[in-house]
């Protein structure tokens, strides 16, 4: 496990153990992120995570804080103190990956060599394989593909791009089976 998945996993674990609705943790978590971005200076180390625990203790002191942000602002400054404050964007991208997951919810990314054909009849293809409630496409043209698609799953890849079936016979021939 990566080290910004193993990241994300304990906080959305965190919030689920406090009973907190993960949705308003990840966007005070966000929020927060963005916010100390903005901040002059370097962030990381002992010294910086206390001047900015003492700078969000104030603000909170000051407006009315959702639940979550307790919990999102001890998460970032333990990343400050540890140094990994600078990975915090791919943390929250693992986490986004991890609520998509808890709504049924998975992305798809598919490149195409020349046109993508019925986007409706993949999607419906890819539910009924994963099983999934809802599928997010992104797709993207590549001309490196010849003809045919590659479809990306999570870390599952279905190639059925003709670049692909040209360099598996070429295997096959090399061997001296000739793909019979």
């Amino acid at each position: 496990m990566s080290f910004s998945a193993a990241w994300a996993k304990a906080f959305f674990n965190s919030i689920e153990r406090e009973g907190l609705e993960i949705e308003d943790g990840l966007d005070t978590l966000r929020a927060l992120a963005s916010r100390i971005k903005s901040l002059p200076g370097v962030v990381f180390g002992r010294s910086a995570a206390e001047k900015l625990e003492k700078l969000i203790r104030d603000g909170m002191a000051k407006v009315a804080t959702p639940p979550s942000f307790e919990l999102a602002s001890r998460f970032l400054i333990l990343m400050v103190r540890k140094n990994k404050f600078r990975h915090v964007n791919s943390v929250i991208k693992e986490i986004e990956k991890l609520v998509n997951k808890k709504r049924g919810i998975i992305e798809v990314s598919v490149e195409y060599a020349s046109t993508l054909g019925d986007e409706s009849r993949m999607i419906e293809a890819i539910k009924k394989r994963t099983g999934a409630v809802k599928v997010i496409l992104s797709n993207k043209q590549n001309l490196e593909l010849i003809g045919g698609y590659r479809i990306r799953i999570g870390d599952e890849v279905i190639d059925a791009s003709v670049r692909s079936q040209l360099e598996n016979l070429e295997i096959r021939l090399a061997a001296g089976d000739g793909g019979y």
